[in-house]
């Protein structure tokens, strides 16, 4: 089972000494748990890079981060497809 991180360790090791930023995230059913896990963590660190960096308010996070769960999905999808193509045309 992967290793889970505490969300305040998250935050500290993104230098952002702001909790109000994560209650904002709370606020939009984002981040509810105390730990989370490497894929988590990384959705984390991307909706504070958004928030801090970019402006972007919570409810916009959100949507942004629906859309790269997406965009990610596709991706895996589409390299599955490649791959299964090239295997196809190798076996001729």
């Amino acid at each position: 089972m992967p290793e889970r991180a505490s969300v305040k360790e998250i935050l500290r090791l993104l230098e952002i000494e702001d909790a109000s930023i994560l209650e904002s995230l709370r606020g939009e059913g984002l981040f509810q748990e105390d730990t989370v896990g490497p894929d988590a963590a990384e959705e984390l660190r991307v909706a504070l890079t958004l928030v801090r960096d970019l402006g972007v308010n919570p409810a916009g996070v959100e949507v942004a981060l629906h859309l790269r769960r997406r965009v990610l999905v596709l991706q895996q999808l589409t390299e599955r497809s490649l791959r299964r193509l090239l295997s196809e045309l190798e076996g001729r």
